[in-house]
């Protein structure tokens, strides 16, 4: 591994012992190699810490903080740790797909993305066994689009549209503040992250799908539960006054709608979905043809 790595990968980890070993195997399975692997674990109880000791990849770096900051404080310093010139956050349970290291640097090292500090991606929603439970999304329009765009067709849409942290990598340049997630609205801390990111510059949006995004029932978003609609509407507050994003009544009054009723559909998805397949307690056998890459030079 070369002294600078040009991608972070940082995972905060809190209690991930069922999937962290395979969303660790994703990320050094990637096809691009020139990457360093932040986990910060949060002070788990379960076996976390155990099941990422046994990984010996020295891009690997791992830090245990010395009491639990809860998410919001974890993301933030999980991201403070990392070097790379671009960085991608990604929560404990969730999967790169090999090549989409590869593909995502490759948009931001293009010369004439120059403006573009956020490239995010599709992905599917897969359950707690990995099975595909909802296919990619196609609620943007492929290609460039401005920060305050993106942000508001966010909020026009009562929820976050761009997605969750995996499908996104952005430019360490744009991280101009500590707390580049609101650790005190834990299921918006993503969307904080990219409004923040997204008022330095443009984002690219890719209809590759490159990364898995699970649900469980034991999910840290998951169980904030009915409360999602209120933190969304928390979130329009905060940027209610920001000259940037110049949130307008009517863009309140629509989310305030569009978030209950995205709030409804979202818990009743996931808790079918944990019926059917219950949060596991234990480590999962890795999948057949999974390789552990151990010779290679996961939120709370």
């Amino acid at each position: 591994m070369s002294s600078q790595p040009l991608v972070s990968v940082c995972i905060p980890c809190y209690n991930g012992a069922p999937f962290i070993a395979r969303t660790v195997e994703s990320v050094l399975n990637q096809t691009f190699t020139n990457f360093e692997l932040v986990l910060a674990d949060d002070k788990s109880t379960d076996e976390t810490l155990a099941v990422i000791e046994t990984f010996t990849d020295p891009r690997m770096k791992v830090v245990r903080n010395p009491a639990n900051l809860g998410m919001g404080n974890n993301w933030n310093h999980v991201l403070s740790l990392g070097v790379g010139k671009y960085v991608k956050l990604l929560c404990e349970d969730d999967l790169l797909h090999p090549s989409c290291l590869e593909h995502q640097v490759s948009i931001l090292e293009d010369s004439r993305n120059s403006a573009v500090v956020l490239t995010v991606c599709n992905r599917n929603i897969v359950n707690s066994r990995g099975q595909i439970v909802l296919g990619p999304r196609h609620s943007l329009q492929p290609g460039v689009s401005t920060g305050r765009q993106l942000i508001k067709k966010c909020l026009r849409a009562g929820s976050n549209i761009i997605g969750e942290p995996a499908v996104g990598l952005f430019r360490r340049e744009a991280m101009t503040k500590r707390e580049m997630c609101d650790p005190c609205n834990p299921y918006l801390s993503d969307l904080s992250l990219w409004a923040e990111i997204l008022r330095r510059g443009d984002a690219f949006v890719d209809s590759e799908v490159l990364a898995s995004f699970r649900v469980s029932g034991g999910a840290a978003t998951t169980a904030v539960g009915f409360r999602q609609a209120a933190c969304f509407r928390r979130f329009m507050k905060n940027l209610q006054q920001d000259p940037v994003y110049r949130v307008d009544g009517f863009d309140l009054a629509r989310a305030y709608v569009l978030s209950l009723a995205w709030c409804l559909l979202r818990n009743v998805f996931i808790w079918r979905q944990s019926l059917a397949y219950p949060h596991p307690t234990t480590q999962p056998t890795p999948a057949k043809g999974m390789v552990r890459a151990e010779s290679h030079a996961h939120c709370s």
